[in-house]
């Protein structure tokens, strides 16, 4: 039985999304569809036990997980990695209060209220951190 963390590719994304309301289900949809279109390549996975949509990039034989969909009945999350390192001049993201100390989201209840260009940089920026080697990364530092 693999581990709640563990991906889950035989398991079909829509799975996560069929039991929720129709306002939910299309944002997932409409914010499937952004990621994509905003970074080719992006690999889309279900993490169970999360009942996340998870986004990563081929890097060699691993993969580096850059953004997740985290999809509920009353509110949808998109959730960046390494977030925390994500400059944030639109104050969009979410986790700081919460004391996380990498992933950084935006919640949406439920349509998407942030413009679509925005949220692509976003996604950019957090693919571009998430390929970039690990050292370099953590000279970083989290952004205010």
């Amino acid at each position: 039985m693999p581990h709640d963390r563990d991906v889950d590719e035989v398991r079909p994304v829509e799975s996560l999304l069929d039991d929720l309301p129709a306002a939910i289900r299309e944002t997932g949809r409409a914010l499937r569809s952004l990621i994509v279109r905003t970074v080719p390549g992006s690999v889309e996975a279900v993490r169970p036990g999360w009942r996340w949509i998870a986004y990563s990039l081929p890097d060699g034989r691993r993969v580096r997980n850059f953004a997740w969909i985290g999809p509920e009945p009353k509110h949808i999350h998109l959730g960046f990695e390494h977030g925390a390192l994500l400059a944030d001049p639109a104050r969009l993201l979410l986790g700081a209060a919460e004391g996380l100390k990498q992933f950084r989201y935006v919640t949406f209840e439920p349509e998407i209220d942030i413009d679509e260009a925005i949220l692509a940089d976003y996604l950019r920026r957090a693919a571009d951190l998430a390929t970039m080697p690990s050292g370099l990364r953590r000279t970083l530092g989290p952004s205010s």
